[in-house]
């Protein structure tokens, strides 16, 4: 008695896919978080035209446009078994089967599609949590520091204390409106009083408190020291406007949570869209669902018919 064993063969595409979205995920997730390429470009474009930019819509766009590429590729060649044996005679219910299978492939497709951007959401909040773990502790001893470009050569980050000059006259502010959260933060550079202003390491998370000034001002500050934390948005301002950072630049953060929020923001944001994401698929999942019912039903009263003929 012998055995024999039936090969399977994966389409390209179930494996393609998952591997392009996340391909596609981690770019725009890095291009986003550091502010940078197309996603810039396209974040420059809202601020002139709208005055505001969207973050997560930006990414997910991307996204969206992006995933179903492989589908371009490898979905035309497909062809369906059943597809292919309905040359039997015309009747309605036989007429009907191409169309439920092409109508089931495009729904699996789209399901797919669905599917692997909500895990693609999921995996980049993860990433960025993991992120969030590597940020400096709020612990530990005090350096004290000066805001100085080349002493020392690379700064540890953590608990610091920050002496220099204030410039108020360049403060920037930073405002996000989420849903049901509005946040408006201000930096300002920093600098050595002996030094060129218009060359800048450190920045400065400011208090509400803290009024402008036409001058510099010299402080010593306490916060947490945090490396190129600045938000992207800002640094190309500054930027803008002429000044010259320093290959590496730092902020000092007043507390533990404002130089957490920008992370947990984004946690949020791709958790929320990741939610949606699955809901669609959800919905996706049970209109496909139907669709394979109805074929169902059609293939019975094919069969039904046939008998009787």
């Amino acid at each position: 008695m012998g055995v024999r064993f039936k090969s399977v063969r994966r389409h390209p595409s179930r494996v393609l896919l998952p591997l392009w979205i996340i391909l596609v995920v981690a770019y725009f997730t890095w291009q986003s978080g550091t502010y940078r390429g197309v996603v810039a470009l396209l974040a420059e474009w809202q601020f002139n035209e709208f005055g505001v930019y969207h973050p997560l819509l930006t990414f997910l766009l991307f996204v969206l446009l992006l995933a179903p590429l492989p589908f371009l590729f490898t979905g035309r060649r497909r062809k369906s078994p059943r597809a292919a044996s309905a040359a039997v005679p015309a009747t309605d219910t036989v007429s009907a089967r191409p169309d439920f299978f092409r109508a089931i492939r495009s729904a699996s497709r789209f399901l797919n599609v669905l599917v692997y951007t909500a895990a693609g959401c999921f995996i980049a909040a993860l990433i960025v949590a993991f992120m969030l773990l590597l940020l400096p502790s709020a612990k530990g001893p005090m350096q004290s520091l000066t805001a100085s470009t080349t002493s020392p050569a690379v700064p540890a980050q953590g608990l610091t204390e920050l002496r220099g000059n204030i410039i108020y006259t360049r403060t920037s502010a930073f405002d996000e409106d989420l849903w049901f959260v509005r946040r408006n933060v201000r930096f300002a550079p920093m600098v050595d009083p002996a030094a060129d202003p218009s060359y800048i390491r450190y920045f400065i998370e400011l208090a509400p408190t803290d009024g402008s000034a036409d001058t510099a001002a010299a402080s010593a500050r306490e916060g947490i020291l945090v490396a190129d934390a600045l938000p992207g948005e800002l640094f190309r301002l500054y930027r803008y406007a002429g000044y010259r950072m320093t290959p590496k630049h730092y902020v000092l953060f007043r507390s533990a949570m404002s130089m957490r929020w920008p992370y947990l923001v984004w946690i949020t944001e791709f958790a929320v869209a990741g939610l949606l994401f699955g809901i669609a698929a959800l919905v996706q999942w049970l209109r496909r669902r139907r669709l394979i019912a109805l074929e169902r039903k059609a293939d019975a009263a094919l069969a039904e018919s046939l008998t009787q003929d």
